[in-house]
């Protein structure tokens, strides 16, 4: 079961990537997580993370319509293969970011206990060497600390690079064609994260001008802005697939007009 003091130090990797006023929604919500104890979901529960998961991939099928006009392409795919898509789309970013965030807050929480750990198993913590000494109880937290935020940003790399395979409807293409506007845009994504939380701490106003749904309206923005990074990535790959493209089929050609000399030369 995990604690506050756990939780909240984690929570501050994600300070400077949210407005303050997201910050504190997505932390509440965590906090009251964190302190409530276990429960079976109910039908009800179900039922309505359904309807809000089928509501959610609005955005996801907007997403896959925007990678397909930046790509050049048309939507060929059936509507049920559409749809199906984006629901799977929206699935996998909720459970890869839900997995993510668990991840940060287990990991500290494995590295705080494990002392005690090592003792249920029998080992005398006091009777270690002193280089392991020094490695269970002041290494491994140092690792963790850096191991959070490497962790988010490879997800991010991971989910930008998926999204580009699977959205925008093409029948082909190279990864190395997709790694460069997926770790353009992963990066690009922690910079306008950075500023745009700046940007709200000391410039906007969501609270005065949307009242209590200010941290709702930050989160919209930060989300809109992110799309937009999302779709800058993808201008990079269509763009280097489209070079790639030109490529082959002017080596196909050179191939083929070689091919015709040589014919004619034995003729």
């Amino acid at each position: 079961m995990f604690d506050i003091h756990t939780v909240e130090p984690q929570l501050n990797i994600l300070r400077n990537l949210l407005p303050t006023s997201a910050y504190s929604l997505i932390g509440d919500r965590i906090h009251t997580l964190v302190m409530e104890s276990h429960s079976s979901l109910t039908l009800g529960l179900v039922f309505s993370l359904a309807i809000t998961m089928w509501s959610a991939t609005a955005s996801s099928r907007a997403m896959l319509s925007a990678l397909n006009i930046t790509y050049h392409t048309k939507e060929t795919r059936g509507f049920l293969s559409f749809q199906c898509l984006a629901f799977g789309t929206t699935l996998m970013g909720v459970l890869g970011a839900c997995l993510t965030l668990a991840l940060m807050v287990a990991a500290p929480a494995i590295a705080d206990y494990l002392p005690h750990y090592l003792e249920y198993l029998g080992i005398d913590f006091n009777h270690i060497p002193p280089g392991l000494h020094f490695l269970v109880e002041k290494g491994t937290p140092m690792m963790v600390h850096w191991l959070a935020p490497a962790i988010m940003l490879l997800f991010v790399f991971t989910a930008m690079t998926v999204l580009y395979r699977i959205a925008p409807c093409r029948d082909w293409t190279l990864w190395r064609l997709i790694f460069p506007g997926a770790l353009v845009a992963t990066l690009l994504w922690v910079v306008t994260s950075l500023g745009f939380s700046w940007y709200v701490a000391h410039f906007a106003s969501y609270s005065a001008t949307y009242g209590p749904l200010g941290a709702v309206a930050a989160v919209m923005m930060w989300l809109f802005v992110s799309a937009y990074v999302v779709l800058f990535g993808g201008v990079i790959n269509s763009e280097l697939e489209e070079r790639a493209r030109r490529k082959y089929i002017r080596a196909e050609k050179g191939l083929s007009t070689e091919a015709a000399s040589d014919k004619d030369t034995e003729t």
